[in-house]
């Protein structure tokens, strides 16, 4: 397993190869995933998609880390919600309607 280089190197990195810097985030981030289980891999790899757009969503380093701690703020709610009060949980939350057809004119 990959060691987490020092923080002066990564910090090295991202100022003078963020694309290096990126590879060894996603390389790392992969070698986690394959490590876990298989029914738990789908849902990381998920996670880690999200991840990987909210960053892309970023305009710059800063707005990047407030962007990620807001993610994490809401992780953080649904988790206390799930522990507090599980049965407000909800994975379907749209009303669902049967069709009519429309009445034809007379």
């Amino acid at each position: 397993m990959q060691t987490l280089p020092p923080f002066d190197e990564l910090k090295a990195m991202a100022e003078n190869d963020p694309d290096q810097l990126e590879a060894l985030r996603l390389s790392m981030s992969e070698e986690i995933i394959s490590q876990a289980s298989k029914e738990m891999q789908p849902r990381l790899r998920a996670q880690l998609s999200h991840i990987n757009h909210v960053i892309g969503y970023g305009k710059n380093p800063n707005h990047t880390n407030i962007l990620l701690m807001a993610e994490l703020q809401q992780q953080l709610r649904r988790l206390a919600q799930a522990l507090n009060a599980p049965e407000t949980l909800s994975d379907q939350t749209a009303e669902i309607r049967p069709f009519r057809r429309p009445e034809p004119d007379s």
